[in-house]
């Protein structure tokens, strides 16, 4: 019994050491301020025979509060160059007040007159509202309905219409046509409001339009070219604009559309014939740039403009031994004036042209591609007439 009450004590004594070991071992990791216990690298645990390294991998993930920002494209400016043969136009009979021709493949302009200088379009607006409009149409048979809302106020502003009523169910289709063959405000306006909703959000969307091109002269006020004094452009950005409908497919047809019929509508059940007022001005006229008699220039297209304030404006698009140039002209002082001043200046001023003035100094070109050149910041706005404080409103006979 003695015997064994004794290994009985040494057992209860060894564990009361242990205890007290642990407990001193424990002081001493809290005391030096180790709160874990290294593991052992030497051992490892064997790898099952079925486990892969590439299926644990965890799946790389971006952290939420880490932002990506996504920079838009940075698209290469339109505005063209200047040609080393430029030559500045100067034309005792031309009534425009600036002018510009460029070469459409080579986005160069071979000739112009004060082309950067701001000046009121007019309805040459159109060009960009076409443009707009077609790279945001989905269907071209979708409909636009107009109100009482909408014609009313064109017809207050004495804008010219393509003879829509309230009620019309109109196709974006027909409504293309309608803003550039008659220069029809309420063909603008139904884009305007069936694209973006309102004219407001559609000019956002031209002047967004605006930007991307690159144009640093140009800001648009409204869709048809009302005048506005915060509306505006000058001869170089309208080319520039042009040259771009004539790059898409769409708007190419469109601007070089003599005549186009719409859907039946509320009066005209045979739909409305279209007429263009552009090819209508060129009627009697062709191009002779070797004086020969003969037309050598074939005119494709464009877009006519008037305001009082703004006065004749005209864009045209020819075809000359193969190749597309733009003649802008602004401010000519009367419709088929205009179409003349277009005419002198392909004449004068085309490549090998015989009208083409000629001057035994080589030097006497560059110093006026210098003289031009050295204007290109100006501010100045010159389609101005001496009384500009007309309103919108006061407007008569505009075309829109």
């Amino acid at each position: 019994m003695r015997n064994s009450n004794r290994k009985g004590g040494a057992a209860i004594v060894a564990v009361l050491v242990m205890i007290i070991i642990v407990a001193v071992g424990c002081a001493v990791m809290v005391v030096s301020g180790r709160k874990t216990i290294s593991p052992n690298t030497s051992v490892t645990a064997p790898i099952p025979s079925d486990y892969s390294l590439e299926e644990q991998v965890p799946e790389e993930t971006t952290p939420e509060e880490e932002v990506i920002e996504v920079l838009p494209e940075v698209k290469p400016s339109q505005l063209p160059a200047i040609s080393e043969s430029y030559q500045t136009i100067n034309l005792k009979d031309a009534t425009c007040n600036t002018a510009v021709l460029l070469d459409a493949e080579s986005n160069e302009i071979i000739a112009g007159l004060q082309y950067d200088k701001k000046i009121y379009p007019a309805s040459l607006t159109k060009l960009m509202t076409l443009l707009v409009a077609v790279e945001h149409i989905d269907d071209m048979q979708a409909k636009y309905k107009f109100t009482d809302k909408d014609i009313d106020p064109l017809i207050d502003e004495n804008a010219s219409r393509a003879g829509f009523v309230a009620g019309d169910e109109v196709t974006m289709e027909d409504l293309l046509y309608a803003a550039i063959l008659p220069s029809g405000a309420d063909g603008t306006l139904g884009l305007a409001n069936a694209i973006a909703g309102s004219e407001k959000d559609f000019v956002k969307m031209m002047n967004d339009k605006v930007a991307e091109l690159g144009l640093t002269d140009t800001n648009f006020v409204n869709a048809s070219g009302l005048h506005d004094k915060q509306h505006y452009t000058t001869a170089q950005d309208v080319a520039v604009i042009t040259r771009a409908c004539m790059q898409n497919e769409t708007c190419r047809k469109v601007l070089c559309a003599d005549k186009w019929t719409t859907k039946p509508t509320k009066e005209f059940e045979d739909g409305i014939e279209l007429d263009s007022i552009f090819h209508s001005r060129f009627g009697g006229y062709f191009i002779d740039a070797d004086q020969n008699g003969e037309e050598d220039a074939k005119l494709l297209g464009g877009k006519t403009g008037f305001t009082d304030e703004a006065m004749f404006t005209l864009s045209t698009v020819v075809d000359y031994n193969g190749k597309e140039y733009i003649c802008v002209t602004t401010k000519s002082e009367g419709d088929l004036i205009a179409t003349e001043d277009s005419i002198m200046i392909f004449e004068n001023y085309l490549p090998g042209a015989v009208g083409t003035p000629v001057t035994d100094d080589d030097d006497s070109s560059e110093s006026e591609s210098s003289d031009d050149d050295s204007s290109r910041s100006s501010d100045t706005v010159i389609a101005l007439t001496s009384d500009d404080s007309s309103s919108q409103a006061d407007n008569e006979n505009y075309e829109a």
